[in-house]
């Protein structure tokens, strides 16, 4: 949604004035974006301060209930008339609503600021989107460190990784060499080099403009690839994307999950070819929160044929993204949510993740190839470690649990099954080189450590993972997934 319905929105709610379908919209914007919450909420606070204290300048409207004056005029000029002339008593109040008035103007400045809105004293460009992280990035002017914002204009990444999160909740990492443009907060362009995009439902309509198609989200995530000669690839992940030729105006065509389609400038029209994601595999895991996988672990290819169920490798362990922007509505029970090392917990000492949290989860998984009999001496053992960009609130490495939570964070096209699954985790009383399956995660919550071994079962371990969360969002009855409470 961009900053103009936006701000359509929230007037017609402070006002009382919206439809119901409306409203729906305001609640899901709200739902995925802090940044919105926070310009909601100020603009609600302002709104009152100036209804409760915007007509200080006339006498009558402090002691009487005479009709007010609009709301967004103060009668400076009547005001120090009735200064100079009032009791003291009426000059303190008088004084003291006036200051409040004049620091409500400010805050209007600030809060039109964030919401792109220049005043006569604001022409600068707000911030849009905001480096959340490189790896190996090089840029063609100046150094930028995580968390350097970025307006309108131009970006040149020459070598690495660079991911920007969007001030509308839409994620872009970048593979450079790459140049990229910032139009708006919902339009960019890519003349050369490699994207990855995750849009929420709060940046519906994002797009990326190229020497050969425009692409327009609706609800998905994809990759795009530009060459030095503007030919451009459109790989779609989830969801579905409209694509044209550039300032055709023609009729756009849709482009669904698991397909892709290539052009060329000036080319008359737009080719299917065959789904491959080869090369968004450096930047996609970046984009799904995965900042960094070591040792014999597989971030797996984005698509809808690449979910859990659907895969066997005995040399490692695989990454599958699952759900995201999950509100719980009810308290969740994990296993472990402590750092350090993953013991066997019994039934009645699970850990409880709080309702009121958004979360996301990722489930891990050692799938061997075949059937091993139970014991197998040659069982695959696989060891890896993971780094998330948010912290790791709990794990679900039990049986039960990973059943009972599948329909509420397992991938909407995963094939579970029936199958043994889970881990084996060490006890209290093991001996060293127990053969059990280790897992710890690291004391800052961001990265988990595994060493499993798989047979006859498939070692799972689902990894529930912090979300950006609105502090009000709750208070304010916003939530996009709902959730019974699980035993």
């Amino acid at each position: 949604m961009n900053d103009e319905k936006f701000r359509r929105l929230t007037t017609l709610y402070i006002e009382d004035a919206i439809e119901t379908s409306d409203l729906e919209l305001l609640n899901r914007e709200l739902a995925n974006s802090p940044d919105r919450v926070r310009q909601f909420n100020d603009l609600r606070l302002l709104t009152g301060l100036i209804k409760e204290h915007g007509h200080a300048g006339n006498s009558e409207s402090i002691t009487t209930t005479t009709p007010q004056p609009s709301p967004h005029t103060v009668p400076m000029t009547s005001q120090k008339e009735l200064i100079s002339d009032a009791p003291p008593e009426t000059s303190q109040r008088t004084n003291v609503i006036t200051f409040v008035v004049l620091a409500a103007a400010a805050s209007l400045l600030i809060i039109l600021s964030w919401l792109g809105i220049d005043s006569p004293q604001n022409t600068g460009t707000s911030p849009i989107a905001t480096l959340a992280y490189a790896s190996h990035a090089s840029w063609e002017t100046e150094e930028r460190a995580v968390g350097h914002e970025f307006g309108k204009g131009k970006l040149n990444l020459e070598v690495g990784l660079a991911r920007l999160d969007f001030r509308n909740g839409a994620t872009i990492t970048l593979q450079g060499p790459a140049e990229f443009e910032i139009l708006s907060t919902d339009k960019t362009i890519l003349n050369s080099g490699i994207l990855t995009a995750s849009i929420p439902d709060s940046a519906v309509g994002f797009e990326v403009l190229t020497p050969a198609m425009d692409i327009v989200d609706r609800g998905t995530a994809f990759g795009v690839s530009v060459g030095a000669d503007g030919e451009t690839d459109v790989g779609v992940f989830e969801g579905e994307v409209e694509v044209s030729l550039t300032d055709s105006g023609d009729s756009p065509q849709l482009v669904r999950e698991g397909n892709a389609v290539r052009s060329r400038p000036e080319a008359n029209s737009i080719h299917t070819v065959n789904y491959s994601t080869e090369r968004y595999e450096n930047a996609w895991p970046v984009t799904s929160g995965v900042l960094q996988a070591t040792g014999l672990m597989k971030f797996v290819s984005p698509g809808p044929e690449f979910v859990p169920g659907r895969y066997e490798d005995s040399e490692r362990i695989l990454v599958f993204p699952e759900r995201s922007q999950v509100l719980l509505n009810s308290d969740l029970r994990v296993d472990v949510t402590e750092p350090g090392k993953y013991k066997r917990v019994r039934r009645r000492d699970r850990d409880v993740l709080v309702a009121g949290q958004m979360i996301r989860s990722y489930l891990l998984q050692l799938n061997p190839l075949g059937e091993f009999p139970r014991k197998e001496a040659n069982e695959a053992r696989v060891i890896g470690q993971i780094t998330f960009d948010r912290p790791i609130l709990g794990l679900i490495g039990g049986t039960s649990l990973l059943t009972k939570t599948d329909e509420l964070l397992g991938h909407p096209l995963g094939e579970y099954g029936e199958n043994r699954r889970g881990i084996e985790p060490s006890r209290s009383d093991d001996l060293p080189d127990s053969g059990r399956d280790d897992v710890t995660l690291s004391q800052d919550r961001r990265t988990l450590s595994l060493d499993l071994s798989a047979s006859s079962a498939i070692d799972q371990i689902r990894v529930v993972v912090s979300e950006p969360q609105p502090e009000t969002m709750s208070r304010l009855g916003f939530a996009k997934t709902s959730q019974s409470q699980i035993e």
